[in-house]
């Protein structure tokens, strides 16, 4: 008993120590706030005040944010000047926004203050698993910071290491890949200032990074050493923004994969009692009525949002296309429009200095699209997004100089036919100018949420996309959203003009900016959701609703760069588009260059256009037509490519690739373009074929799932070497084109037969068969060719397939 009290008193001993100390640790003295900071020093109010003094940087944190959710977005104010460039590199320019996280300061141990990371879920009440596994867990701390001062109700820290050093709150090291970033160099870089406003912190600085350790390329010619990728010292004007995110998040609107929008996941541990779930929330930005408006709303008026969505052009951008910018940002007014709200949407130039002192494209507050100095034709519009809601932000649209001249060679090889404006290289700025309204609009969508909709344009037929009145009124596919480019099935006599030919916001699109923003203030986000699912159920009824992931690699209907519901029927019309373009491309294309540069990259986009329809048509062989249906649609997730639809791609593939396009490879334009077949022709025609021939498995896959498949894999396989083996008898010469063909598909079959396999199956023995017909046709059509080159090729054929056979387990095999 003595022993359990003595042990009991020297707990509680224990304890009053334990208490007193930590009494002691919170009582830790730090000096006022009014006599720490000087009278000297330069101070800065706003969300949080920040001091500048004795080359220091010190933030003011007041108790009421500690614990607030901030923004913190790292963009390239001034992009370093290199010795060498990669033009691949999509990031390193004026304007990039290379990195947002979300962080929290919140009181730690010691009297100390912790910067974290939170974790964002969503739950359904805060009383159930989500209260009991979330709360009794402890979120580490990043970092921690002595409290320098104190005032009335805030601390105050030193960030000056943060701010001068390589922080990824602060500098590019969160992007360092990317930019193939060396080691930082502290003695070069520097603090250039801070801007504060009420709930927003600006932090400008230069930093300098050494040259990086150079990274090994793919292995050189034998003999010779590996090549080594260049990393450039760089110094780069960086500004690093602190938003202080809505204390309130946006409401919810949960994900629908039947239509295409950009999702921001959060986890659920109330939803299932068995296991948390993960949810998506749609990305897109707060349109809500102003306060004083929402009856006006209610009762039908069209209202200016709260916040509306403001995109200021870079002044570096050529002044020419700056009014082009405008028209396509602000051409998805009209989709808000019908939804209750104008003038959502705006596009103007960025402000001078003097005509707003505030504004900085750095500042995550202000939304900008930036035009780069750069060798990369491409474009893009990122978004910067509240994790906890989907809320988007800000976004900085990128528009890169180059994509000038891919659009050119995409109009010209598309348009050149119906447009004559195509054929004078540089193409006007008004055509040029178009042209960028588009690739605006279409990026601009991505920043309101839009994902990619290449489903879109297999909705319209092709003979309707032919009819000027139609397109004027509906476009030439249901969406901007796709990459449908230019209208290439439209032919001369169709009488488009050149406004016909480009594409515009859809009725797809509508309907999506329709389903993110409806404004819908009396539903609670479940409920909206139960709402939006019916209304598209109902919706997807109407073909040019229908959506699907962009990533989907077996429907023909989602496919970039095509137009309407047929791929042979528009490809062969755009075929024709591309003959009346080659007879007169010597003479039609008139560039300033000497060098036939301007010849050889048009000729180029013509002979890529050509391998694009081909791609759209191989597509539906052994496709099938794929969907996301809710049980209440009672529809199929997968139906076949119907057998008519497949024969009519093998019969064009027959038309336009096993029978040789001469019109496409005169000799004159290869001689002055320099093109050489083996590169220019057989490279990409041997891939193309080893890809078709691979359809085997997909019809197979078919053919397993199927008592009556729609095209069994053995028709396919003996169609495709009938038609490539055709005429062979006629004792006719066999071109090169066709030579490479043969070659090419009897190299790509034997490969296919000889991979070890446990047990033949139906394709094995078709192929074998396949052989040998082949060899036996090569020694008859060889028996009657006079041209030497033929017969020798033919022979060839015979002899590969003899010794192949020699050397073969042919135990299975008949002959």
């Amino acid at each position: 008993m003595k022993i359990i009290i003595r042990k009991l008193c020297l707990g509680i001993a224990l304890l009053l120590i334990t208490v007193v100390c930590t009494h002691a640790q919170s009582e830790i003295k730090v000096p006022d706030l009014g006599t720490f900071i000087k009278p000297a020093a330069k101070a800065y109010k706003g969300m949080f005040n920040v001091y500048a003094q004795d080359d220091k940087y010190y933030i003011e944190i007041p108790d009421q944010l500690l614990g607030r959710d901030i923004l913190t977005s790292i963009t390239i104010i001034r992009g370093s000047a290199q010795r060498k460039r990669n033009p691949a590199m999509r990031f390193g320019f004026a304007g990039d926004a290379v990195n947002d996280r979300v962080i929290r300061f919140t009181k730690g141990t010691n009297g100390k203050l912790n910067l974290i990371i939170p974790e964002f879920v969503q739950a359904n009440d805060t009383v159930g698993l989500y209260f009991n596994v979330v709360k009794s867990r402890l979120v580490p701390s990043l970092l921690a910071f002595d409290v320098v001062a104190a005032g009335k109700s805030s601390s105050v820290i030193d960030i000056t290491s943060m701010f001068a050093g390589d922080n990824d709150f602060f500098s590019l090291k969160g992007a360092a890949t990317e930019l193939k970033l060396g080691g930082f160099e502290a003695q070069k870089s520097k603090i250039l200032g801070v801007s504060v406003f009420e709930n927003n912190i600006v932090f400008r600085s230069i930093k300098s990074y050494s040259e990086g350790a150079a990274a090994p390329e793919a292995p050189g010619a034998p003999g010779t050493a590996p090549k080594k990728q260049e990393s450039n010292p760089t110094m780069w004007e960086v500004g690093a923004s602190w938003f202080l995110l809505p204390e309130v998040p946006m409401a919810h609107r949960y994900g629908d994969k039947r239509i295409g929008y950009f999702l921001t996941g959060l986890r659920n541990y109330d939803l299932n009692p068995e296991r948390d779930e993960f949810l998506t929330v749609a990305n897109r930005w707060r349109i809500e009525p102003k306060p004083e408006d929402l009856q006006k709303f209610k009762n039908g008026e069209l209202v200016e949002p709260a916040k509306p969505i403001v995109f200021y052009i870079d002044r570096n951008t050529p002044a020419y296309l700056v009014p082009y910018f405008i028209e396509g940002v602000n051409a998805w007014r009209k989709s808000f429009e019908k939804i209750g709200f104008k003038n959502a949407i705006t596009g103007k130039l960025a402000p001078t200095p003097e005509e707003d002192k505030d504004y900085s494209m750095e500042d995550a507050r202000y939304s900008y699209i930036s035009y780069k100095p750069s060798e990369m034709a491409n474009a893009y519009g990122p978004q910067v997004v509240d994790p906890r809601s989907g809320e988007i932000l800000s976004s900085h649209v990128a528009v890169f100089h180059n994509i000038m001249d891919l659009l050119q060679r995409w109009y010209f090889s598309m348009c050149a036919a119906t447009d004559p404006r195509a054929t004078k290289i540089p193409m006007s700025q008004e055509l040029m100018g178009s042209l960028m309204k588009n690739v605006i609009a279409h990026e601009v969508g991505h920043t309101l949420g839009l994902r990619h909709n290449f489903a879109g344009s297999s909705s319209y037929s092709v003979d309707s996309i032919r009819k000027r009145d139609f397109v004027r009124k509906n476009s030439f596919g249901p969406s901007i959203m796709d990459y449908m480019r230019y209208n290439y099935a439209a032919q001369p006599q169709d009488n488009m003009t050149p406004k016909d030919l480009l594409p515009f916001i859809g009725v797809y699109d509508d309907y999506a900016i329709e389903w993110g923003y409806k404004y819908m203030p009396d539903k609670t986000p479940v409920q909206v959701a139960d709402y939006l699912s019916a209304w598209v159920s109902e919706k997807r009824k109407d073909p040019r609703f229908f959506y699907y992931d962009e990533e989907e690699k077996n429907d023909p209907r989602v496919q970039s760069e095509d137009i309407g519901d047929n791929s042979m029927k528009a490809s062969a019309l755009g075929v024709e588009n591309l003959k009346r373009i080659m007879a007169g491309l010597n003479t039609s294309v008139q560039g300033d260059d000497d060098d036939y540069a301007t010849l050889r990259s048009m000729y180029r986009a013509v002979k890529g256009r050509y391998y694009q329809y081909l791609q759209h048509v191989v597509r539906n062989i052994g496709g099938v037509s794929v969907d996301n249906p809710l049980r209440a649609e009672n529809k199929d997730s997968y139906v076949p490519v119907s057998r008519a639809r497949q024969k009519e791609a093998m019969a064009y593939l027959n038309d336009y690739m096993f029978t040789e396009p001469k019109w496409l490879y005169p000799e004159d334009i290869m001689a002055k373009t320099n093109a050489s077949f083996e590169t220019e022709v057989e490279l990409g025609y041997t891939d193309l074929l080893n890809r078709i021939l691979a359809k085997y498995f997909q019809l197979g896959n078919a053919a397993n799932i199927s008592t009556n498949p729609a095209y069994p894999p053995t028709e396919f396989l003996t169609d495709l070497q009938r038609y490539i083996f055709k005429d062979l008898e006629t004792g006719k010469p066999i071109s090169r084109y066709t030579r490479m063909l043969q070659r090419s598909f009897l190299n790509a079959i034997m490969g296919h037969v000889d991979k070890p396999a446990t047990f033949p199956n139906d394709v094995d023995f078709t192929m074998t068969k396949l052989m040998y017909l082949t060899a036996k046709q090569a020694e008859a059509g060889a028996a009657k060719q006079t041209d030497f080159i033929s017969k020798s090729h033919l022979v060839s054929i015979a002899n590969m397939i003899k010794i192949w056979n020699t050397g073969q387990n042919d135990a299975y095999l008949t002959k």
